[in-house]
């Protein structure tokens, strides 16, 4: 018996990441925003991918790091997946709900924290959004690969951005330069978001490469 890790066409998002029509949509995502720093999830809305968690520990973040608001969204997309079973449902419902309530506290007028989506995206607004955003904050419960941390890393044209990662994902057996967090640890992924956040261009640049 051996293991073979799913992964992913490299070149076909790399490629694509290059592309100035693609970069030229990333840049529309940035100047929309208008802020500093962008951190992306990109998730099916599975009980697995323990997105309330996420979400509170980015409230956590907020709450504890005041000089960053107003200067950092979190972009959660979110891919619909067995919308007809009742127990999905009901996360949607408790997500947009935490949503609402963290967007309530600590909007201001042309800043919101949390740029929520729910919907299907195809592969060339994904790869724009992938180059729009400065950290992806990966972090499941549980996840037999991820390969949306893969998409992200091999979506930098630049060799820059962050990936925070679970540590029980199983990409970060293969990705190793990344910030390695425990999902159900609020303070610790609040943290790694603000490491993040400062970590040198020089840095980043080392990572990104190492992993792609």
């Amino acid at each position: 018996v051996k293991s073979f890790p799913i992964s992913i066409d490299y070149e076909k998002f790399n490629n694509a990441s290059r592309d100035l029509r693609i970069r030229r949509n990333s840049r529309k995502i940035r100047e929309g925003l208008r802020v500093d720093k962008i951190i992306l999830s990109v998730d099916r809305l599975d009980y697995t991918k323990a997105i309330l968690g996420r979400l509170e520990s980015f409230e956590l973040f907020l709450e504890q790091n005041p000089i960053f608001r107003e200067k950092v969204s979190y972009i959660l997309l979110m891919v619909p997946t067995r919308e007809s079973i009742p127990k999905y449902k009901e996360n949607k419902l408790s997500v947009e709900a935490l949503v609402s309530r963290i967007n309530g506290k600590y909007s201001v007028l042309g800043w919101i924290p949390i740029v929520y989506q729910y919907q299907t995206v195809d592969f060339r607004k994904l790869v724009a959004i992938y180059g729009a955003s400065d950290i992806a904050l990966i972090v499941p419960s549980r996840d037999g690969m991820n390969l949306v941390a893969k998409e992200y890393v091999a979506s930098r044209p630049c060799s820059d951005g962050v990936l925070i990662l679970s540590e029980t994902a199983g990409a970060a057996n293969e990705l190793v330069e990344t910030i390695l967090v425990n999902s159900n640890d609020r303070q610790e992924v609040a943290d790694a978001i603000v490491e993040a956040l400062r970590m040198s261009i020089g840095d980043q640049k080392k990572r990104i490469e190492r992993m792609q």
